[in-house]
C-alpha cells in the first residue's frame, strides 16, 4: 500500500514489516511506547516498524497514532502495553527468542575525530556510518544505523552481505 508521510510517498508492505523485523531485535520499552505488534514471537514498538521499512528517524515524521494506522491497514493487530492482563515480561533483548540464523554479525572500525567523538563506520554496508560521544554511544548508534540500512536493502529487494573475516595486518611505517 501507499503512504504518505511527511510529504513522502512510500509503498509499504505486510511482507516488508515482517522481513524487516527477521533480522533487527526489538527495542526496548522505556515507558514511551505504548503500543505494539508482536512479530516472531517479539513484541516490536509500532514506530520501530516504521523506522525499518522507511528508515526514517522516530522523531518529527510520523507519530504513533499514524504508525498505528498505517500498521491497522496492512492487516497486523496493535496491542497496548496497558491493556494486558498481568505481569506477563515483555521480551526485548537481543538474545529473546531471536534465531541465531536471524542474525548478523558485522565488523566495525572506530576511530575518533577531531572534536574527539567516536566514529564507527561499517566497511561492509558503504555509507554506513554513526558516531557518539564514546565509545558505547557509538557502538549503540551504529547497530541502530546498520538496522535501518538493512532495513532499506530489504526495502529495495538487495540481498544483504554476507558476513566476512576481519583480519589486522602489520605494516612498517
Amino acid at each position: 500500500m501507499r503512504f504518505i508521510i511527511d510529504g513522502q510517498g512510500y509503498e509499504i508492505k505486510r511482507d516488508s514489516i515482517l522481513n524487516a523485523a527477521k533480522y533487527v531485535p526489538p527495542k526496548p520499552f522505556d515507558g514511551r511506547n505504548r503500543y505494539y505488534v508482536e512479530l516472531h514471537g517479539l513484541r516490536y514498538p509500532i514506530k520501530q516498524l516504521l523506522h525499518l521499512v522507511t528508515g526514517l528517524p522516530y522523531t518529527g515524521f510520523f507519530n504513533a497514532q499514524y504508525a498505528h494506522h498505517i500498521l491497522r491497514k496492512l492487516g497486523f493487530t496493535v496491542r497496548s502495553l496497558e491493556a494486558m492482563n498481568g505481569p506477563e515480561p515483555i521480551r526485548h533483548h537481543a538474545t529473546s527468542n531471536v534465531n541465531i540464523e536471524d542474525t548478523k554479525k558485522f565488523a566495525i572500525t572506530l576511530e575518533q575525530d577531531e572534536d574527539g567523538f567516536i566514529v564507527a563506520s561499517v566497511p561492509a554496508l558503504p555509507g554506513c556510518h554513526s558516531q557518539g560521544r564514546n565509545e558505547e554511544e557509538a557502538i549503540a548508534n551504529i547497530r541502530e544505523a546498520i538496522r535501518g540500512y538493512i532495513a532499506s536493502m530489504l526495502r529495495h529487494g538487495e540481498p544483504i552481505p554476507s558476513i566476512t573475516e576481519v583480519r589486522e595486518v602489520e605494516v612498517a611505517v
